[in-house]
């Protein structure tokens, strides 16, 4: 198996699409964010949940496809030693230098005169301590770590081929990531959280990172595969569907009212669709990226290698801008349109210049230092 080009660049868009998504929830209605401007845009509100149905589930599958190649190929000695230096190293450093940056924000809404070093002596503890954007980091180290042990037993399952056709393999899929959430949500609501590890979004994630382990061992889903001339569009038709029905429901059925509070058809229906958006739009893309993005190139390459110090460095920027724009006269459109160039210039920029010409800045955001 060669590199698969189609699905860096789709690993590398799933990052990057968190650039405007941040800047649009900044400006969305419906939705609760860190700093948000007085006049909103339910047009926004709908991008925000459309992006949010399947962009981290879609990154974490990928994620899992990749270290179950990873370990089969060079190792688990291999494999540790890169989560270590590529995910573990730019985590430690997200937390303590840039996460701790939206909750300074939040902090100043309310306490205009409130200083960076008082709000730090009290941030760094258990009760107010949290990820930030950085979460996501956290969460892939530890699914890294988890997978570690229990690797052979899963690669022995995943061996284990019961469905021939693709179709079998999927709804298998969906099977095991649907009972799973649900299973954990009967247990904890969306918002419980253990050291700023949200629960349940833990769990949700973790499985579509084990759903790309078994996609890398039964050679489906994520791979290239023919299909009829209109099934791509087909699949996109009820990606849209299922995306709209969800956020319908996560508007009047939240998942942070507890399973035993709400009505039980309501809230297994709203997990299955939570659950299912990330299968069709993951499908859709890897089609769409094996059309248009299996071709290596500068510009390919380049935005794979800066993808993750860019996507690190935009949320601080990115939130910054809203802190100082929200009660600016401008037109909402106009706001959004500049927040998106200013943030994505600004991060291009600082990666450019400084990050990818230090030795240690490289080490610290996690790429390779030749």
């Amino acid at each position: 198996m060669g590199r698969l080009i189609y699905l860096d660049n789709l690993r590398s868009f799933a990052l990057l699409l968190g650039i405007v998504f941040h800047s649009a929830i900044v400006y969305a209605s419906d939705i609760k964010y860190a700093i948000q401007t007085e006049e909103r845009s339910e047009i926004l509100s709908y991008f925000c949940y459309w992006i949010h149905s399947f962009r981290m589930p879609m990154f974490y599958m990928i994620s899992g496809f990749f270290s179950a190649m990873v370990i089969e190929k060079k190792g688990t000695s291999f494999y540790l030693d890169g989560r270590l230096k590529r995910v573990f190293i730019p985590t430690i450093f997200g937390l303590v230098f840039l996460a701790p940056i939206q909750y300074f924000l939040m902090e100043k809404l309310n306490s205009p005169n409130l200083g960076l070093m008082e709000f730090l002596t009290s941030f760094f503890t258990k009760d107010k301590f949290q990820h930030s954007h950085i979460w996501f980091l956290v969460d892939l180290f530890l699914f890294s770590m988890i997978y570690v042990l229990i690797q052979k037993p899963l690669h022995h399952f995943a061996n284990w081929k019961p469905f021939q056709h693709l179709s079998g393999k999927i709804y298998y899929l969906i099977g095991f990531t649907f009972l799973l959430v649900l299973l954990a949500h009967t247990q904890f609501g969306k918002g419980e959280s253990v050291y700023g590890i949200f629960k349940l979004t833990f769990v949700y994630q973790f499985a579509f990172f084990i759903v790309g382990v078994f996609c890398y061992f039964w050679k489906e889903i994520l791979f290239e595969a023919s299909m009829p001339k209109l099934k791509p569009y087909a699949i996109l038709v009820w990606a849209i569907v299922v995306s709209l029905l969800l956020m319908e429901l996560e508007i009047s059925d939240p998942l942070w009212i507890y399973f035993s509070y709400a009505n039980p058809m309501f809230r297994i229906s709203h997990i299955f669709l939570w659950v299912l958006s990330p299968f069709l739009w993951t499908v859709f893309f890897v089609f769409a990226f094996v059309q248009i993005g299996n071709k290596e190139g500068k510009m390919g390459t380049y935005v794979i290698e800066a993808s993750l110090p860019i996507y690190l460095l935009h949320h601080p920027i990115s939130l910054t801008f809203a802190y100082m724009m929200k009660d600016s006269p401008y037109p909402l459109w106009g706001k959004f349109l500049f927040h998106n160039l200013f943030v994505l210039v600004l991060s291009f920029l600082l990666y450019e210049i400084l990050i990818k010409r230090s030795r240690s800045l490289r080490f610290i955001f996690g790429l390779k230092v030749s």
